[in-house]
């Protein structure tokens, strides 16, 4: 039985593999930073075809792109989407208590109740995407410039 890679081993590989892409230090921050805004927003199920688009579009490598879009993934999803919907309502001032009635639970309560999460949601994944995004862009391009060019 072979044994696993740990967690810091295949970080490692990613960042080998990253720092042996032909691309300019702009290329690969904008890479990177492309990855971290898909990855943060809402669309689920369309990240890996916005990447593959957004590579096409601004003409950078893939790789890059595929690993941000990985941030979200069954077992972080529920952590960062919770962290940005709680930040999408501290931007819009909102303070949404929800009481659940089990009783009385059905598809219209779920319904109106994912409702009033909606806008935060939306507002939290796609700024903090932004804010993410800028800042990987400034540290990819800082450690390539400083690795490699």
């Amino acid at each position: 039985m072979s044994k696993r890679p740990a967690l810091k081993d295949k970080l490692l590989g990613h960042f080998k593999l990253m720092m042996s892409i032909n691309a300019p230090p702009h290329k690969m921050a904008l890479s990177c930073a492309l990855g971290m805004l898909v990855g943060i927003s809402p669309y689920v199920g369309l990240q890996t075809y916005i990447a593959i688009a957004c590579s096409s579009l601004f003409k950078v490598p893939i790789y890059p792109v595929i690993i941000g879009v990985n941030l979200t993934n069954p077992i972080t999803i529920p952590f960062v989407f919770t962290l940005t919907t709680k930040f999408g309502m501290w931007l819009l001032n909102m303070d949404i208590t929800v009481k659940i009635d089990w009783s009385d639970m059905n598809l219209k309560t779920l319904l109106s109740t994912g409702k009033s999460f909606f806008l935060p949601f939306m507002v939290g994944t796609h700024v903090a995407g932004i804010i993410l995004s800028v800042f990987t862009y400034l540290l990819v391009y800082y450690i390539m410039k400083m690795y490699k060019y």
